[in-house]
């Protein structure tokens, strides 16, 4: 399933409307499940608080942990990360400082000297969009969940995947040239799936004995992924989104936000949460099909790299011998109704 950033209520309803769950709620034992990232943080169209948006996280993460590991697999998103690297540091009491300055800076009559003393108060945090917006409903009980996940490793950078007789990675927002490059295997789902997570545990291992003994520490994958800091956002492995290009002051080649198609490792099928339909009518625009424009939301969706052609489709395309083939699984799960909620559908998960 694509990001569940969203109600615990919908995400069980948006399942059992596939008639995956069982009576007592949980999975039934012959379905298996991968949940591509981003547990955190959502618009609340409800006017519900941001306790209780945080609280839905912690429940969604929770239930999906309450699985064996061989039943549920939890792939890390960018706002997972950012609770143990942006916001490693923070305390419910100084988020929630950074969160009203935040505000304040955001106001139609803020002076600019106001964002300045936010990003010297909080680099980690980087801007005050960031506290506002992104990262909202942060609280350390979310922190403490995702170290305990990442400890006991049951959340991951990737896993492995069959679709349609076809192996296929399964991570946040995509691998390109420049991580196969970086871990230094073959562009193989297999083979990346297995670096990432050795890159992952190894990271974890650093922080291990801090986190152990309820010590802060920040999480570090880098080269892979940058948390942001000092002004400017995060990017990398859990950021970066295919584009036709865009000025983001934040983009660089070091930590990139954005990547051209073209940089997509030819032969590899891949399957991607981070970036919903909206996001990829503005960033895709030269590459659209006919079907993929008249929808804000789209469905899940195809982005096909060919020698000689770039495609963003809204459907499941079939991957070719040779294309480098991305599914966008990312459907916003906070917008569509419960019985509109596709899911991605594998043979098997490993």
């Amino acid at each position: 399933m694509g990001d569940p950033q969203t109600t615990f209520a919908k995400v069980l309803g948006i399942l059992g409307s596939h008639d995956l769950l069982r009576e007592d709620g949980y999975l039934r034992e012959d379905v298996g499940l991968v949940s591509i990232g981003d547990h955190f943080d959502f618009a609340s169209h409800d006017a519900r608080s941001l306790t209780d948006i945080g609280r839905d996280g912690t429940d969604n993460l929770r239930w999906l942990a309450e699985h064996p590991p061989d039943q549920v697999v939890i792939v890390m998103g960018n706002h997972d990360s950012a609770r143990v690297m942006e916001l490693a540091f923070e305390t419910d009491r100084s988020f929630a400082a950074a969160r009203a300055l935040a505000a304040a800076c955001l106001a139609d009559d803020a002076p600019p000297e106001q964002t300045l003393e936010f990003v010297a108060a909080y680099p980690r945090i980087a801007k005050p969009g960031l506290a506002d917006r992104d990262f909202s409903s942060f609280a350390v009980s979310q922190r403490d969940q995702v170290q305990q996940l990442l400890l006991a490793g049951r959340m991951r950078l990737a896993c492995l995947g069959v679709h349609a007789g076809k192996p296929v990675l399964l991570t946040h927002a995509g691998v390109t040239n420049a991580e196969v490059k970086e871990l230094g295997v073959e562009p193989r789902a297999e083979a990346l799936a297995v670096a990432l997570d050795k890159r992952l545990r190894e990271a974890v291992a650093h922080v291990r004995s801090a986190w152990e003994y309820g010590q802060p520490a920040a999480l570090d994958l880098r080269p892979l992924h940058f948390a942001g800091d000092a002004g400017r956002e995060g990017g990398g492995l859990l950021y970066h989104r295919p584009s036709n290009g865009g000025d983001d002051p934040d983009d660089t080649p070091v930590a990139p936000r954005r990547f051209h198609p073209r940089e997509l490792p030819l032969g590899l099928t891949q399957v991607c949460g981070h970036t919903g339909h909206k996001r990829c009518r503005k960033e895709l625009t030269e590459w659209h099909a006919p079907s993929a424009a008249p929808r804000t939301h789209g469905g899940l969706r195809t982005l096909t790299v060919g020698e000689s052609s770039i495609v963003y489709s809204e459907s499941i395309e079939p991957a070719r011998e040779g294309d480098a083939t991305y599914y966008f699984i990312d459907i916003e799960m906070n917008a569509p109704e419960v019985n509109d909620y596709p899911l991605f559908e594998l043979e098997s998960v490993r």
